[in-house]
C-alpha cells in the first residue's frame, strides 16, 4: 500500500517487517525481506543486522548468527551491546559454554562493555545449566563492568545451589551477599528454608526463622506454608502444627493453602478421618485444591460413598471442579473395575462444564482394556476423534492393547501403522503388544519380521520384547532355538541372570 502511493519505505519500517516476519515466517523468508531492502536501495543499519542475528538463533542456527557477527565491519558497523547478547544468548541455550566463554572475551577484548542485560542473562542460563560455579564467575566480573548484581540474580545463584542439593554453600553464599552490593531477601531465605527441608533438616530449618527477623527479613506464610507443605509430604504432621502455632507469632495469618498442606499431610498418612475432621472445621472456606486431596485420600481408601457425598457437596457448594478432581474418582473407579461408573462420571464432568482431558481419557480407556472390551474402546476412541480431541500414543496403545489381547491382531496391526502415519512414533510397549498377539497365535515367523520392523524404526526393545518373543519360539517347539536367543542374549547383558535362571 505504501509503494502504491509512492511512499518508499524507510530503514525503520523493513526492520519493523523484519522483526514480524522472523517471529512469525521464520528467517529464510525474512532473508527475502532483507533482498527486497537492498534491491530498494535502502541500506539496513545495526538494528537491522540485529533483528537478523536474533531470527538465526531463535531458530538455532548460532553459527549463521556468529558469522553475520564477525561480517559486521565488513558492512560498515561494529557489532553493540545487543549483537553480542543475542548470540551469547543463542549460545547459551545450545548449552555451548566453552564459546560462550570465548565470544564474552572478545567482546570485552573489543571494548564492547557488558550490561546488565548480558550479565542477567549468562548467570540466569549458568544455573540452569547447572554451572553454578561459572554463574559465581560472572557475578564476581560484573562489578569490572560497573555494573552491580541485584538481590534476584543472587537468589537464582541460591536456587541453584539448592537444586544441587548444596544447601549449605547456599547459606553461606547467602550470608556473604555483601560481597556483591547487595542484601538478601525473604525469599534467599525462603529458598535456603526449602533446600534444608527437603534434606531432611528440619530443626536447622526452623532456626531460620528468628534469624530471618534479626537480619530483617522476617518470614511471611511462603515462608511458613514452604516448610509446613514439605513437612505434611513426608507425613511429618506434630512439627507442621507446631509450626502453624508459630504462624501468628510472626505475624503470618494461617489461609486455606495452610490447612490444605495439613489435609494432605494426614492423608499422607492413611489418616483420612483427622483429615475430614480438620476440613468440616476449617475457620476459611476449602477450594479445589482441598475438596481433591481430600477426594484422593477417600479413593486411596476405599471410601467410595463418602467420596461421592463430597463430589456433591463440592457441587453443591459451586466450587470450581477441573480436570483433576475428576481424574481422581475415575482412576479409582477403573481400577476397582466399575468402568460404566466411571464413563457416567466423565458424563457428569462434562454436563458441568468441566472438559476431559487426555489423562481422563487414557484412564477410561485403560479401564476398558482391562474389561477387555474392544467395541466399547474403538467407540471411545472414534468419539474423541470425531470431537477433535488430541490423542497422543498412550491413548491408541490402549486400544492396540486390547485388541492384541482380544485376538483381532490383524486390527491392532491396522491401528498400529494409522498411529505412525499421523506422525507419532510407536513406543516400545505397543510393539510388545503386537508382538505378543502374534506369538501367542502361533505365527512367530511374522513375529520375527515385526521385531526386524521394530529395530529398522529406530524403536529400542526392552526386556519384555525379548522375553515374548523367547516364549513364542519355545510355545513353538522351538526350545533350542530359544535357549539359543536366550544365552546370546544374556552374552551381550540384555537380559538379566534371574531372567536368565527362570527361563531356563
Amino acid at each position: 500500500d505504501m509503494l502504491q502511493r509512492g511512499c518508499q519505505p524507510s530503514v525503520v519500517t523493513y526492520t519493523v517487517l523484519l522483526e514480524a516476519v522472523c517471529k512469525s515466517s521464520g528467517f529464510g523468508e525474512a532473508m527475502n525481506v532483507l533482498d527486497e531492502m537492498r534491491a530498494k536501495g535502502c541500506t539496513p543499519n545495526i538494528v537491522t543486522y540485529n533483528v537478523i542475528i536474533n531470527g538465526m538463533c531463535r531458530e538455532g542456527r548460532v553459527d549463521d548468527a556468529r558469522e553475520i557477527l564477525n561480517r559486521l565491519s565488513s558492512y560498515g558497523f561494529q557489532p553493540d551491546i545487543v549483537s553480542y547478547t543475542t548470540v551469547l544468548k543463542g549460545l547459551c541455550a545450545a548449552r555451548r559454554w566453552d564459546d560462550v566463554k570465548v565470544l564474552f572475551a572478545e567482546m570485552v577484548e573489543k571494548n564492547c562493555v557488558p550490561n546488565e542485560v548480558t550479565f542477567d542473562m549468562l548467570v540466569r542460563f549458568f544455573c540452569r545449566g547447572g554451572m553454578v560455579e561459572r554463574a559465581i564467575e560472572v557475578l564476581q566480573q560484573m562489578s569490572q563492568h560497573g555494573c552491580t548484581p541485584n538481590t534476584t540474580l543472587c537468589n537464582i545463584v541460591i536456587n541453584a545451589m539448592c537444586k544441587q542439593g548444596r544447601v549449605d554453600d547456599a547459606y553461606n553464599f547467602l550470608d556473604n551477599m555483601g560481597i556483591y552490593g547487595c542484601n538478601p531477601d525473604t525469599i534467599s531465605y525462603t529458598t535456603v528454608l526449602r533446600g534444608l527441608c527437603r534434606s531432611g533438616r528440619w530443626e536447622h530449618a526452623k532456626e531460620l526463622l528468628p534469624e530471618m527477623v534479626r537480619k530483617n527479613c522476617p518470614p511471611n506464610e511462603v515462608t511458613f506454608n514452604t516448610f509446613i507443605c514439605i513437612l505434611c509430604q513426608k507425613g511429618l504432621i506434630e512439627p507442621a502444627i507446631k509450626l502453624i502455632e508459630l504462624m501468628p507469632e510472626y505475624g503470618c495469618s494461617v489461609g486455606i493453602v495452610t490447612y490444605n498442606a495439613l489435609v494432605h499431610g494426614f492423608c499422607v498418612q492413611g489418616r483420612v478421618d483427622s483429615a475430614l475432621e480438620l476440613f468440616n472445621n476449617l475457620p476459611c472456606e476449602p477450594n479445589t485444591i482441598t475438596y481433591t486431596t481430600l477426594l484422593t485420600g477417600l479413593c486411596h481408601t476405599e471410601q467410595l460413598d463418602a467420596a461421592a457425598e463430597l463430589l456433591a457437596e463440592m457441587i453443591q457448594k459451586d466450587c470450581p471442579l477441573n480436570a483433576v478432581t475428576f481424574n481422581v474418582l475415575v482412576s479409582f473407579f477403573c481400577q476397582k473395575g466399575f468402568v460404566e461408573e466411571a464413563i457416567e462420571l466423565v458424563y457428569q464432568m462434562m454436563e458441568h462444564g468441566c472438559t476431559p482431558n487426555l489423562i481422563t481419557f487414557n484412564t477410561l480407556l485403560d479401564g476398558i482394556t482391562k474389561d477387555c472390551n474392544s467395541e466399547e474402546a474403538l467407540e471411545l476412541l472414534h468419539g474423541l476423534v470425531s470431537k477433535g480431541v488430541s490423542l497422543d500414543t498412550i491413548t491408541y496403545s490402549s486400544v492396540v492393547d486390547v485388541l492384541s489381547r482380544e485376538d483381532r491382531t490383524e486390527e491392532a496391526i491396522q491401528m498400529f501403522h494409522a498411529v505412525q502415519d499421523m506422525g507419532m512414533r510407536p513406543k516400545a510397549g505397543m510393539y510388545n503388544k503386537i508382538l505378543f498377539s502374534l506369538c501367542k497365535r502361533c505365527e512367530t515367523d511374522q513375529a520375527i519380521d515385526f521385531f526386524a520392523y521394530m529395530v529398522s524404526n529406530g524403536c529400542m526393545p526392552n526386556e519384555p520384547t525379548y522375553i515374548i518373543l523367547i516364549e513364542g519360539l519355545a510355545h513353538e517347539g522351538l526350545l533350542k532355538e530359544a535357549r539359543y536367543v536366550l544365552s546370546e542374549l544374556y552374552a551381550k547383558g540384555v537380559l538379566s541372570k534371574s531372567l536368565l535362571e527362570d527361563q531356563h
